[in-house]
């Protein structure tokens, strides 16, 4: 397929226009001439058009079928809203992290009132959440309310997801009413390319789906737990790499049957059966993680279960 074509249905189906699109160094005119294959444009231009685009190289030539690897600058600020661990495990300096968040809102704020577009608001928005993390993290009362409805419009009306907007979405998840993530997940899973499985889909889309079932557990929302579980299986059924992910659903499903089925006994026995496999394997983390967990599901711990997103 010619790139100007490839160009062209991602554009359309992120709902883009060619005047969006269009800026200082990529023309309306030769935009649009390029993805009538009626012109090229040199590699610097392209790579920006991308850019403009929120694809990643790698995604491109994927979609493309011409394999390749690329670097990581196609994310705008989102790598930036994640708390730092240092080489011997720790969080950052909690003062550190609450200036850094601080910068990071001046910044996409400056970003967004020079060039108001979609794309500089989402980043924002991150900042903004990224800040009353910070201050959580600190002990301070933030109740500022924060304005969404761009970022849930943006997910639910996409009909191509890239990588990007999965990290959007992994980011936001937990910000966004439950109604809203029952059906941006079904979307994401719906318009997940079959070539990104083995791509940076599969080390996003698993997990988010997973944080949405526990929070949909924890909510007592058990037929959007059961649509999320589905949704799970379908990923995992389709990834090439898909040993783990089945131990993960081991976990969950005795999880929804302790809670749900009448027979607590068998659930309790998956999460066992889940919990033995990660130890086997020894992958502790997860060992540890499930075992914490379960203690909680069972009320043995009687902590309140927080979901979270483990990338």
């Amino acid at each position: 397929m010619p790139y100007g074509t490839l160009i062209r249905q991602i554009r359309q189906a992120k709902h883009i226009r060619l005047a969006d699109l269009a800026d200082e160094q990529l023309s309306e005119a030769l935009l649009s001439r390029f993805e009538r294959g009626q012109t090229d444009i040199t590699l610097t231009k392209f790579l920006h058009l991308l850019h403009r685009l929120h694809v990643t190289p790698e995604e491109f030539v994927l979609l493309a079928d011409q394999p390749r690897r690329i670097g990581p600058d196609f994310f705008g600020h989102f790598s930036d809203f994640y708390f730092r661990i240092d080489a011997s495990g720790h969080m950052e300096n909690k003062e550190k992290a609450l200036l850094r968040a601080q910068n990071l809102v001046t910044v996409t704020a400056q970003d967004y009132r020079t060039v108001p577009t979609r794309w500089h608001l989402l980043n924002w928005r991150g900042a903004q959440i990224h800040l009353q993390r910070a201050k959580h993290n600190l002990d301070m009362p933030d109740t500022a309310v924060i304005d969404l409805t761009p970022v849930q419009e943006y997910l639910l009306n996409l009909d191509m997801w890239t990588a990007v907007d999965m990290q959007v979405y992994a980011f936001f998840l937990s910000e966004l009413a439950d109604d809203a993530n029952h059906l941006i997940l079904q979307a994401a899973a719906k318009h997940i390319p079959e070539r990104m499985l083995d791509s940076s889909w599969q080390r996003i889309l698993f997990p988010a789906g997973e944080s949405q079932f526990m929070a949909f557990m924890v909510h007592g929302k058990m037929a959007y737990a059961r649509d999320t579980l589905a949704i799970l299986e379908q990923i995992t059924a389709r990834s090439p790499n898909a040993m783990d992910g089945q131990v993960h659903l081991i976990f969950l499903t005795g999880w929804l049957a302790f809670v749900t089925g009448s027979d607590q006994t068998a659930g309790r026995q998956k999460m066992d059966q889940a919990i033995s496999i990660f130890t086997i394997l020894d992958h502790r983390l997860e060992a540890s993680r499930y075992r914490q967990l379960k203690e909680q599901i069972t009320g043995a711990d009687p902590t309140p279960i927080l979901p979270d997103i483990w990338l």
